[in-house]
């Protein structure tokens, strides 16, 4: 039996990786709030497959801390399946409230002595400002901050897409 091993080709992964980057960047940026539930969605079923396998691995050897693990696993995964617009709309509060709570940290920081110039006390006073307005609006309009956060992270992806493209095309023409 022969065995064929395949040569290390990698402008072709970047290749893939890119088109895949960018195809997924695209369709965040497209389908802002269905993208989230889908993502929740697929955590969910990620989480519910992980929480049965550790289930039936526990239950092969005997009651374990790994079944009450996988149970509780299996309970998020379903949760997230079925409730994931209201973990959607959660995810968006915890993150107006760490916006919130990032912002007040900078503003405590930036007048107890912890920047050390003027300037950049005055920078800290202004990320702080601005990190507490957007925590609040966050917190008001968690719709549109789910699909400003798809957008942010759809355009991200986008642009590794591109950036992953790019790095194919030049490998390749090394290679040649």
């Amino acid at each position: 039996m022969e065995v064929t091993i395949e040569k290390f080709n990698p402008w072709r992964d970047s290749l893939i990786s890119g088109i895949l980057l960018l195809i997924l960047g695209i369709l965040l940026l497209v389908f802002q709030s269905e993208a989230l539930e889908w993502i929740i969605i697929i955590a969910g079923a990620f989480m519910l497959i992980a929480g049965v396998i550790m289930i039936i691995d526990a239950m092969k050897t005997k009651f374990t801390i790994s079944m009450v693990m996988g149970a509780i696993l299996a309970v998020i995964g379903l949760v997230f399946i079925i409730y994931s617009a209201v973990v959607g709309e959660l995810a968006m509060v915890l993150l107006g409230v760490g916006l919130i709570i990032v912002g007040l940290i900078t503003l405590l920081g930036a007048s107890g002595g912890f920047a050390v110039a003027k300037g950049s006390r005055i920078v800290s006073v202004i990320i702080g400002a601005i990190l507490i307005i957007i925590g609040i609006y966050a917190l008001l309009n968690t719709d549109d901050t789910a699909d400003m956060v798809m957008i942010i992270i759809g355009a991200i992806m986008a642009v590794a897409g591109i950036m992953h493209l790019y790095e194919a095309y030049q490998l390749n023409r090394i290679s040649k």
